[in-house]
């Protein structure tokens, strides 16, 4: 089903597909990351769910770390390899990383909304939203 998103105002000239009922079982870094049973954060209190060996720490970096330990590594862009998987980490202005989203094998992406749902999307359609935009693509060969 396409939608219009309001925190996404690309949303509504680029794709931007519900793919999902709604659930607060994961979030969108565990759905990137291929695991769709519990939310991964690096929040100081220790709720969510984070490898003890990464920095719990809300940082680019210790995201980057987190999706080295499946075979990511930082890429220059977003152009579908078809030999690779793709996740971009985003952030707000400040750096603080907000959100990220796989690419699936079809050049679009794939991302979970907070509770919400799953979308299907470009990045185009998430640029300047309210998860800010890409600060980095990871890859790993297939």
């Amino acid at each position: 089903m396409k939608i219009e998103f309001s925190p996404f105002p690309n949303s509504k000239h680029d794709p931007f597909l519900v793919t999902s009922p709604k659930t607060a079982h994961y979030n969108c870094i565990a759905w990137a990351f291929g695991d769709d049973t519990k939310w991964y954060w690096p929040d100081s209190a220790k709720y969510y769910f984070w490898p003890t060996e990464i920095p719990r720490e809300e940082k680019i970096e210790s995201f980057i770390e987190l999706f080295k330990l499946i075979g990511y590594k930082v890429c220059e862009n977003e152009d579908l390899e078809p030999e690779y998987l793709k996740v971009a980490i985003y952030s707000d202005e400040f750096g603080k990383p907000t959100h990220a989203a796989r690419q699936l094998n079809n050049g679009y992406w794939t991302s979970k909304l907070g509770q919400h749902f799953d979308v299907t999307h470009t990045i185009f359609s998430m640029k300047d939203g309210s998860y800010g935009n890409v600060a980095i693509f990871l890859k790993k060969r297939i």
